[in-house]
């Protein structure tokens, strides 16, 4: 049944009406009207114009939803892909974790200053009596040097710990 509105247009529809217009089930029409997505002016009766206006606007929606998901998933997928790509690196040696070469640095600095602070003991013994300001530099600047190999003896491995790559799966799921 068609009903016009107040302007001689007929926009009143049934539900049976508007389902064969939509070419859906009256069922369908039920849980569109329940989406906001079909307009009922009654039971049974629907606005045509508006619900048209309506449906047109919750397939667009549901149009952004699957671009949205799509978009989505290709950022997971880049995601995954970069973590991947660090990992090799990590095994390859190209690239270290900061908590890596923080402990080798904190190890070699340490190390460093260890020696440094034993220098005037060490080498007080072996300028003592010396007066040849020649030959005590030599003394003072072997021992120097002994001390700054200490910073030039960088092994690549001393990077790794043990979990060289860590299983870390917060992305695989």
């Amino acid at each position: 049944m068609v009903r016009k509105d107040s302007e001689g247009f007929e926009f009143i529809v049934t539900s049976k009406e508007i389902s064969k217009i939509m070419g859906v089930t009256e069922a369908r029409i039920r849980q569109l009207t329940k989406e906001g997505a079909v307009i009922r002016v009654s039971h049974g009766k629907y606005d045509l114009a508006k619900s048209f206006q309506a449906y047109m606007t919750y397939i667009e929606n549901k149009k952004e939803e699957v671009l949205d998901k799509t978009i989505e998933e290709a950022k997971w997928t880049k995601a995954r892909r970069r973590k991947t790509e660090l990992q090799v690196q990590v095994m390859e040696g190209e690239l270290h974790r900061s908590e890596d070469v923080e402990r080798v640095l904190n190890t070699m600095l340490g190390n460093f200053r260890g020696k440094l602070l034993a220098l005037p003991s060490k080498m007080a013994s072996r300028v003592a009596g010396k007066t040849d300001l020649t030959e005590i530099r030599d003394i003072l600047k072997s021992g120097v040097n002994e001390a700054m190999t200490e910073l030039s003896e960088y092994d690549p491995k001393d990077f790794y710990s043990d979990d060289v790559v860590e299983e870390d799966d917060d992305l695989d799921e």
